[in-house]
């Protein structure tokens, strides 16, 4: 049930993913991945790359729970951040154009 959680996960985030990359910003070969307190961006990766990070992380992290014997109540909340930051990391990237 673990391992069905985490796909279910990482197919969402790519769904996400793949809507963003239609959506935000289309004329830019690079995406901010942070920004400072005055709104700067602190640093960037080629566009296929900040797509594809925050999913990446969570794949690694959620599999080592699932295959570290994890529940799936305990993996639930893991899972929910995880899209939740990606969602959050997309929005932003949407409101300040890349």
């Amino acid at each position: 049930m673990a391992l069905l959680l985490v796909s279910a996960t990482l197919a969402v985030m790519a769904l996400m993913s793949v809507i963003g990359a239609r959506r935000i910003a289309p004329g830019k070969a690079r995406l901010t991945m942070q920004w400072g307190l005055d709104g700067k961006p602190n640093w960037s990766l080629p566009r296929p790359l900040a797509l594809a990070f925050i999913p990446a992380v969570a794949a690694i992290l959620l599999a080592a729970l699932a295959f570290g014997g994890e529940s799936f109540g305990t993996m639930l909340p893991a899972a929910a951040a995880f899209i939740g930051m990606h969602a959050l990391h997309l929005a932003l990237l949407a409101r300040r154009g890349g």
